[in-house]
């Protein structure tokens, strides 16, 4: 059974989101968030009473991980703008691959994103992710996967109006 919960925001934020509200699940979004928050929080509990080590850090791989994806997904969204037709399609029908990309998959990324002329100052929110994705092949594979399903959901927004001209 669930339950609600009454969330405010900003009226900022509130105003953002009215025009783009009908095209997520606004439930969804809170619960996730609310769970890595959680989990965070679960998590500096565990690290002082050290019960189950190997469990906390899976947790943590599994948090960080989350946020290297969304990483790319943002990414993803703000790159959007650099795409042509031609590019969405062909994201469009490699999408099932994603999940067999490797380490590499980020070195061709960048290599992309430089001949569309998209600045390397803008690709990254968080200077740590720099240093992950530079020592993990894992983040580099997860950031991809989410900046391609970040510029498919540009895609799915405006696919139709696209395709069927008015």
């Amino acid at each position: 059974m669930s339950q609600r919960v009454t969330i405010a925001v900003p009226e900022s934020l509130f105003a953002r989101l009215q025009p783009v509200k009908h095209q997520f699940n606004i439930s969804a979004i809170c619960q996730e968030a609310l769970e890595m928050a959680i989990t965070y929080e679960e998590l500096k509990v565990q690290v002082t009473e050290q019960d189950n080590l190997v469990e906390r850090l899976q947790t943590e791989k599994k948090v960080l991980l989350n946020k290297v994806r969304q990483e790319g997904f943002e990414l993803g969204i703000r790159s959007s703008a650099k795409l042509s037709y031609k590019d969405f399609r062909h994201f469009e029908r490699v999408q099932s691959l994603a999940v067999a990309l490797d380490e590499d998959v980020l070195d061709y990324l960048w290599t992309f994103l430089n001949l569309k002329d998209y600045p390397e100052q803008a690709r990254l929110n968080d200077a740590d992710f720099t240093y992950l994705l530079e020592v993990d092949p894992q983040s580099r594979i997860s950031f991809a996967q989410g900046w391609i399903d970040g510029v498919l959901s540009v895609w799915q927004t405006i696919k139709t109006q696209v395709e069927n001209p008015q």
